[in-house]
Parts: C-alpha cells; sequence; structure tokens
C-alpha cells in the first residue's frame, strides 16, 4: 500500500488502518486506475462484501482535524525546505574583517575603486580604527584619545571616513562586506590578464586593446574572476499539504541539542562586474532625479549612495531612485546572464546572481544545480570577455513578444527573465527601457 495519512496542522504522517472482514479476517484492495483515495475499494475476497470505500476520516491525535490520505511520492505528502546562502561568512573571514577595519574599512575600499588587492591592504581609517581597538578590548575612553592623537598628528595613515547619512549607511556597508567576504580568498582582473601576458603575444593584444574597448563599449567600470565563490545549500525542514509559504506548518529537522540544518558548501567560480558610476549618475540624471554634485567615478559613487534607498522585493514600484537603480542593475545582469549562458555553452538556469546595486555591481555565478562544467566562466574570462560585452550591448534588444511586452513593462521570459531559482528580486525590476530606452545605460544618445 503506497498511500500514507499526513496531517497538515502537525505534520505527522501515519500507514493507513485497514479493516479485515470480520468474517473471514481477510482483506483485498481493488484500485480504480486513479490517485483518487476515496475511490479505493477494500473487500473481503472471500464473501465479496466491502470492508471500506477509501480511508475513511481518521482523526489525528493532536486533536486538530482529520488526517488526509496521499501517495507517499506526492509533494503534499513531503515538500523539503532549503535556504541556498551566497558568500557565506565563516567565523574566520567576519573575525578577520572587522580586526582589520569592519564594514566602513569594506565601504571606504569600494568607493575608492577597489585599487588594492584586498580591503586589509587599504589605510585605516577613524571609523575602522576605532573597530580595530574595540576588538582588542581597550577601554572607549583610551580609544576616543587615541583617535584624536592620531587625528592631531597628520597621521597619513588614518583616513577620512565616507560620510553617508544614517538611513543609506547601514544597507551601504553590508554590501561592501559583502563584496569583501567575495573577494577574500580569490581575485583575477582584467589587469591581471594584462600582465601575466606578454605585450606583442596574440593575447597580450586582445587583453590590452579588445577588453579594454569592449569594456568601454559595455559602460563596464571592471570585470573580476572570483575563482572560489562559496554557496552554501541547507536543508532545515519540511511542510507537508499546500506549497505556498505560510500555507502550511513548517516542520524543522531537530536533533537532541536543537534544531539542524544538514548543509553542503560548495565552492564555485564567479564574475563580479561594476558598472561606470559616471555613466550611472548621468543616466539617473536623464531620467529627473536630483544627485549631489559630482565630477569622477569616486564622487559619483559617493553622490549615488547618499541619494539611494533600495526597495523591497516585493514593494510597489516607485519612481525614486533606489527603484531606478535597482532596475538598471538587474536589468543589466539578466542581459548579462543569459548571454554568458550562451558563452559558457550551458543552460542559463546553471548561473545565479547576486546583486550589490548601491555599489553598481553584481555576481554571475555558476549554481551548485543544473548542468554546468567548472571552468566555464574562467574560459569566457579568459578569452571571450570582450565578445560577450559586445553582444550585451549589440544582440537583438527586441522580443519575439512586442509590442505586448513592451506595453507591460518590458520584460518577459523571452527578453529578459529568468528561473526564479536563478533570480533574487523573482524577475521584478526589469526593464528592457532602461537598457536600450530613449536615454538607456546602453543607447548612444545618454
Amino acid at each position: 500500500m503506497f498511500f500514507v495519512g499526513y496531517h497538515e496542522a502537525c505534520g505527522a504522517i501515519k500507514a493507513p488502518y485497514i479493516p479485515r472482514c470480520p468474517t473471514h479476517n481477510d482483506v483485498a484492495v481493488a484500485f480504480p486506475g486513479t490517485a483518487s483515495a476515496t475511490e479505493i475499494r477494500f473487500f473481503c475476497p472471500v464473501c465479496d462484501t466491502t470492508v471500506r470505500q477509501g480511508f475513511g476520516f481518521t482523526k489525528c491525535s493532536c486533536g486538530q482535524g482529520n488526517l488526509s490520505y496521499q501517495p507517499h511520492r506526492a509533494a503534499s505528502v513531503y515538500t523539503p525546505r532549503a535556504v541556498v546562502i551566497v558568500n557565506p561568512p565563516s567565523k574566520e573571514k567576519i573575525r578577520s574583517v572587522l580586526e582589520r577595519g569592519g564594514p566602513p574599512k569594506a565601504l571606504k575600499w569600494i568607493v575608492d575603486g577597489m585599487k588594492t588587492r584586498t580591503m586589509e591592504e587599504l589605510p585605516a581609517t577613524r571609523e575602522s580604527l576605532r573597530q580595530t581597538l574595540i576588538a582588542q578590548g581597550l577601554p572607549g575612553e583610551m580609544i576616543e584619545r587615541m583617535l584624536d592623537l592620531a587625528g592631531q598628528s597628520g597621521d597619513a595613515s588614518v583616513q577620512a571616513d565616507v560620510s553617508l547619512p544614517d538611513l543609506t549607511r547601514a544597507d551601504a556597508e553590508a554590501q561592501a562586506v559583502t563584496i569583501a567576504l567575495a573577494m577574500s580568498s580569490s581575485r583575477v582582473t582584467t589587469d591581471d590578464l594584462v600582465s601575466g601576458s606578454e605585450d606583442q603575444s596574440d593575447l597580450g593584444n586582445l587583453y590590452r586593446s579588445d577588453y579594454a574597448h569592449a569594456m568601454r563599449v559595455s559602460h563596464v567600470e571592471g570585470i573580476e574572476l572570483v575563482e572560489r565563490f562559496p554557496v552554501l545549500t541547507g536543508q532545515f525542514g519540511y511542510t507537508r499539504g499546500k506549497h505556498e509559504p505560510g500555507a502550511g506548518r513548517l516542520v524543522p529537522y531537530r536533533s537532541r541539542s536543537g534544531y539542524r540544518v544538514y548543509a553542503d558548501m560548495a565552492e564555485t567560480e564567479a564574475l563580479f562586474v561594476r558598472l561606470d558610476p559616471i555613466r550611472v549618475a548621468t543616466w539617473l540624471t536623464q531620467r529627473g532625479h536630483v544627485l549631489p554634485a559630482w565630477n569622477d567615478s569616486r564622487s559619483a559613487r559617493i553622490a549615488i549612495l547618499k541619494s539611494a534607498v533600495l526597495p523591497d522585493a516585493w514593494a510597489d514600484r516607485q519612481r525614486d531612485i533606489g527603484a531606478d537603480l535597482l532596475e538598471l542593475v538587474h536589468s543589466y545582469t539578466h542581459r548579462f546572464l543569459r548571454i554568458t549562458a550562451t558563452f559558457a555553452g550551458i543552460d542559463r538556469n546553471a548561473l545565479s546572481e547576486l546583486l550589490v546595486p548601491l555599489h553598481l555591481g553584481f555576481f554571475v555565478y555558476a549554481a551548485a544545480r543544473g548542468d554546468f562544467v567548472l571552468g566555464g566562466l574562467q574560459a569566457v574570462f579568459e578569452t571571450e570577455l570582450h565578445r560577450l560585452l559586445e553582444a550585451v550591448v549589440t544582440e537583438e534588444r527586441r522580443c519575439p513578444l512586442d509590442p505586448g511586452c513592451k506595453d507591460s513593462g518590458g520584460a518577459c521570459l523571452a527578453c529578459l527573465h529568468v528561473g526564479e531559482p536563478s533570480c533574487r528580486y523573482f524577475n521584478r525590476y526589469l526593464s528592457r527601457d532602461a537598457l536600450f530606452g530613449q536615454s538607456g545605460y546602453l543607447s548612444a544618445s545618454l
């Protein structure tokens, strides 16, 4: 018997009770050819008396209702619940970041253009030095005196912090730490490709000429390869009954010491893309937004950070700076991801995204699921990056479902959408107009 009884409210599961013929103490079953439990007939094989039609109404021992009956393999009987954490921080990495200046230093490293190999090589700021001294256990009064003395002496190693309003600083620092953690183990830049090749060689000409031109045309400030990008997949429980979040009771996995998550850590590869901050600031201005004054890449980054508050994934679409910035970065990410899958020769569902829109960047990484051969992104990065970026700019900008797609927002499964497991914003905040409209980010008229 492949049917089981389950209860949505408490998560219980039981084998169905089948009564026998009271006269002959025997029972047989006749399946109707469907999966409906109510049509199953239990009868006596001797006298052909119907013992029971279906499984009846069996109350659950929790007292909150009756059991439901389905084949044991049905998703309503057992739906595992998992969480995927991209770039999960280890205790050692978190401790290293905090000891070397913490989120304020990570933020300054990003704003300054990530010119050093890691954030640890950046000179300390006043706030990052404070975090370091706090981690050493020094009293607060002594820390402030030491910081004042360092400032009065004009110590060149203590640099100014990035000044941001409290409304945006927390998110900006959190996304900066995300980037810093991802880059802490491995980081290959296009400058590394240049320095590792001979000037007059084919690869040398490719990296120095074609790559640089493609990045200018696609308005990308930098693309980097992360060779060891951690992805954690954890199974933390299951539900029975309806699949929608909150519709059923979550039953967590337990052990004697408490709840348990069965996790698998995998290191994959990723590409980190940073958009041109001057181009982004110009694009936002063309859309009617007012930014603080800026005159170079660094000041443009700060102007955007001071003005943008990112919306929630399910919030109603507003025409503010944060929503437009998210739409731009997200739309660029999806176009880049779809074309990267083509160049890498894999299914696009094998790639996923991690957005850091406040810093005008995103990661495209190889997911743990799907048909993906490790090294695919590295091969594209080392030999085909110029063609990939040119395709992002010049490949078909129209949608096969136009004009319907254009009239309903300019994003659909035929042009910008990807599989929802690959998209952290559930295919929202997308528009081809942000990239290719009259004043689109990739349009020549901007």
